[in-house]
């Protein structure tokens, strides 16, 4: 059985993402089976000039998986009270060195290509930020593209997934991909199937946000 362990002193687990641990240890009763936690993305492709810059990531966290960080975060138990109060700075902060930050050297689950070219995202998020909506745990932040990229002869393709499959990602029903900015007026974004990177032993194709201009 495992037991849940405090954001502030959990170890980080050698051979993998300290993220992952923390997901896995935050669930009392975490079996083997996959995946173990839900999350609900929104995908954002900003432009300026023409080229898409940054990536708005919007990610929503299962309710049961919300409620135990938030029990870890403030020592309460149910949905009322001072769970629903925003998150300090201190909060947010606390979020993001325990329970995001070591996403980095996993890029953050963001996988990105030009038609069959991958592209690469710098290293440190931009404007992170939590909140709760209703019961869910929302995390909010910006990766910026390595280099301005213009969608030109083939679409972008933004996916968000955890290659172990311990975190099930998918977008949003309805709007999980988007874009905007200047030069974007004449791209489109959709959501579609991935058949090319499937996961967990090819039994599953991930959704992945398709930008054409």
């Amino acid at each position: 059985m495992q037991t849940v362990h405090s954001l502030g002193v959990r170890p980080i687990l050698l051979r993998r993402p300290a993220f992952i641990a923390l997901l896995i240890s935050l669930l009392p009763g975490a079996a083997l089976a996959h995946p173990h936690v839900w999350v609900d993305t929104i995908v954002t492709a900003q432009m300026e000039n023409g080229k898409v810059t940054t990536l708005r990531e919007d990610w929503s966290f299962d309710e049961d998986f919300s409620a135990t960080v938030l029990s870890d975060i403030r020592k309460v138990k149910g949905m009322g009270g001072d769970r629903r109060a925003p998150f300090s700075p201190a909060e947010i902060a606390k979020l993001q060195q325990n329970a995001f930050s070591n996403l980095k050297g996993y890029d953050y689950f963001t996988h990105i290509w030009l038609g069959a070219q991958p592209l690469k995202i710098k290293p440190d998020v931009e404007g992170f930020t939590a909140r709760m909506d209703g019961e869910k745990l929302r995390y909010l932040f910006t990766v910026r593209l390595v280099k301005p990229t213009e969608i030109a002869g083939a679409p972008l393709k933004i996916g968000i997934w955890d290659d172990s499959y311990y975190v099930d990602v998918g977008p949003v029903k309805g709007k999980g991909a988007a874009v905007e900015g200047e030069g974007s007026a004449a791209c489109k974004a959709h959501v579609a199937e991935d058949k090319d990177h499937p996961l967990y032993y090819g039994s599953i194709f991930p959704q992945i946000a398709e930008i054409t201009c």
